[in-house]
């Protein structure tokens, strides 16, 4: 197996843990949390907030991090810690308690995302990075679909149950993690970087970041609910709709990156964005089965665009610059989907509609497509 591959394989198994077992196994989880009498409608909904702030809390430790310590050992400690937390959350303890340990693997997250790229994205062949990147978040795509087909069945056997499930799945990929990461170089420890200056490109490009996270709020917070409960069609269509995500997930990330590779990492970043944008807005339109169909896959698939994007950024900052420009996009992830996540949640507990939520998700997205158009830069970049 080359390197890369393993590495990317790694990779891959970091953000499993992280960010798709951590955030994204939450959301198939609500509708049964709330049915279930373990949290209102409100706490659940503040939960997922919590757990997008603690992602803001990451990405703002990791300059620190970065100045005391490798970062294997950095990426080897948050994996610990993110099953940490997947097991904690077993017990039923709680709001206070379910808030605490989601904004803690919240933060790792963060941690886990920039780490991970930034190894994975300096290491790579450039004729290898769309593929590598693909790898990387199709492991988020792996971990939907995994909590997708076990967390329904497993609510059968209680929320316990279904947690635990959750947590197995998480140790597979601490395990998996820190065998691909076992081969990756890791720099040595610098009490003073050079940080790379803001310039439009780069800048368009940490903004458009922020507007994606904006627009995936509406989804990883309500979708599974807006289908059970929204649309009164019940928890196995919820579950079977977060099925198909997982399946968009694992089948569309890759698929993103394999066309970066062909067309371009600059107009593959504008046709993600476009299409997120219509598969996030149309289902609070048109709530069809085909429609709810299209937009989990679509919805699915979102891994790919942070595929793209970060093969962008390599584009235009350079292999050297490409850690601080990621952190700064992870850090404008992490205030936009704070900012809008409350807000979100906040606007829907006040109106109970899931159609102005879902349409400003739809908005954020389409607004990133535009800063995402390479007319705006002159700077000819590979």
């Amino acid at each position: 197996m080359p390197i890369w591959l393993r590495l990317a394989i790694g990779g891959g198994a970091t953000l499993l843990v992280g960010m798709g077992i951590g955030r994204f196994s939450y959301t198939p989880l609500i509708p049964a949390l709330i049915l279930d009498g373990a949290l209102s409608a409100a706490e659940a909904g503040y939960v997922g907030a919590f757990n997008l702030g603690g992602y803001l809390v990451g990405a703002l430790a990791v300059p620190a991090l970065r100045r005391r310590y490798r970062a294997l050992p950095v990426l080897k400690v948050a994996l610990l810690i993110s099953l940490l937390c997947l097991v904690a959350s077993i017990f039923p303890f709680g709001f206070l308690w379910l808030v605490w340990w989601r904004t803690l693997v919240g933060i790792t997250v963060a941690v886990l995302m920039i780490y991970s790229l930034a190894l994975v994205t300096t290491s790579v062949p450039s004729d290898r990075l769309g593929k590598a990147t693909g790898v990387v978040f199709t492991g988020v795509g792996v971990a939907i679909l995994l909590s997708g087909t076990l967390v329904p069945g497993l609510l059968e056997f209680g929320l316990q149950a279904a947690w635990a499930g959750l947590a197995v799945v998480g140790a597979i990929g601490v395990a998996l993690g820190w065998w691909g990461l076992a081969v990756a170089r890791d720099a040595p420890v610098t009490a003073q970087e050079s940080v790379p200056k803001f310039d439009g490109a780069s800048s368009r490009l940490v903004a458009a970041q922020g507007l994606f996270a904006v627009g995936l709020v509406p989804h990883s917070i309500y979708w599974v609910d807006y289908v059970a409960r929204g649309l009164d069609l019940g928890m196995g269509q919820g579950g079977f709709q977060w099925v198909l995500v997982g399946v968009g997930a694992v089948g569309g990330t890759y698929l993103w990156g394999w066309l970066a590779d062909r067309i371009g990492f600059a107009a593959a970043l504008v046709l993600v964005f476009t299409v997120l944008a219509v598969g996030i807005a149309i289902p609070v339109i048109f709530p069809t089965g085909i429609v709810l169909v299209i937009s989990s896959l679509i919805f699915g698939a979102q891994p790919g665009l942070s595929a793209v994007i970060s093969g962008r950024a390599r584009q235009v900052v350079g292999a050297r610059d490409m850690p601080h420009v990621w952190r700064r996009m992870v850090l404008s992830v992490g205030i936009s989907q704070t900012i809008g996540g409350y807000l979100l949640v906040a606007l829907f507990n006040t109106t109970g509609s899931y159609l102005q939520v879902f349409l400003i998700g739809g908005a954020a997205m389409a607004l990133g497509a535009v800063l995402s158009l390479p007319v705006w830069s002159r700077r000819r970049v590979a």
